[in-house]
């Protein structure tokens, strides 16, 4: 009996993440690397912790794995739409599989961040401090692990997929409106922002402009929503998208 042939878009999820699982690897290495370092630094006698206000550092390390994402997203349509295509595979299921993509990796990520909070409290009640959380968020302790992780699994979304709408309008447009179009992608970022209300948008929002967040289940109905703004965006962007030549 002949094996079942995997979905198309499974094939594309399943080479996207094996051509970037080193990279991915790589960066986790580095950045938790750096983090142990601060760690141990910060549990040996040369660290004075005498006045130290306890603020999560933690808290802003999901900075980096924003940006990292969205870079990977730019990557993604010019290194390997044209690869996939002249090996058979639709621009419809290029756009399933590299949606797969995002959703997969964003996930581990937003795993690895929740993971590091618990991690942190350990360490700060080693040296008795108490994290605090210097800006809003889904979550108000580091004991909410599943408030944790959705706010950075849609976030981490909302990066990665704003920076692959900037590599897909370079590849279907000119150079000139695919700079226009690399600003105006970064609105699904920003939307996902101010859908969740947390970090530095939420402090805006809240101090600024007196707009308190949405209840939960209004947050995440609104978040899936941009989530499928961005998937489509980029569906109506290769649909048609011309192969000009092979990239990979």
């Amino acid at each position: 009996m002949s094996r079942k042939r995997k979905h198309p878009a499974h094939n594309v999820a399943s080479e996207l993440l094996y051509t970037y699982r080193w990279t991915f690897i790589v960066y986790w290495i580095i950045f938790i690397s750096i983090f142990l370092g601060i760690a141990v630094f910060m549990n040996t006698n040369m660290f004075n912790n005498e006045g130290f206000d306890s603020q999560s550092a933690w808290e802003g390390a999901s900075n980096s794995p924003k940006i990292f994402l969205m870079v990977i997203g730019i990557l993604l349509t010019p290194l390997s739409l044209a690869s996939f295509v002249s090996s058979g595979v639709t621009r419809k299921h290029f756009v399933i599989g590299g949606s797969f993509l995002v959703t997969l990796i964003s996930a581990i990520f937003a795993l690895i961040m929740t993971a590091g909070y618990p991690i942190e409290q350990m360490i700060y009640e080693q040296n008795n401090w108490t994290p605090a959380l210097k800006n809003p968020h889904i979550f108000s302790s580091s004991d909410q692990l599943a408030g944790i992780f959705f706010e950075h699994f849609f976030l981490f979304f909302a990066y990665f997929g704003s920076g692959w709408i900037i590599g897909s309008g370079f590849a279907r447009f000119r150079w000139q409106l695919g700079a226009i179009i690399s600003v105006a992608s970064l609105l699904p970022a920003m939307a996902m922002e101010v859908v969740l209300s947390s970090d530095w948008m939420g402090r805006l929002m809240q101090n600024v402009f007196e707009v308190d967040r949405n209840p939960i289940a209004v947050v995440v109905v609104l978040a899936v929503i941009v989530m499928a703004c961005i998937v489509g965006l980029n569906y109506l962007l290769l649909r048609r998208v011309a192969i000009k030549k092979r990239m990979v």
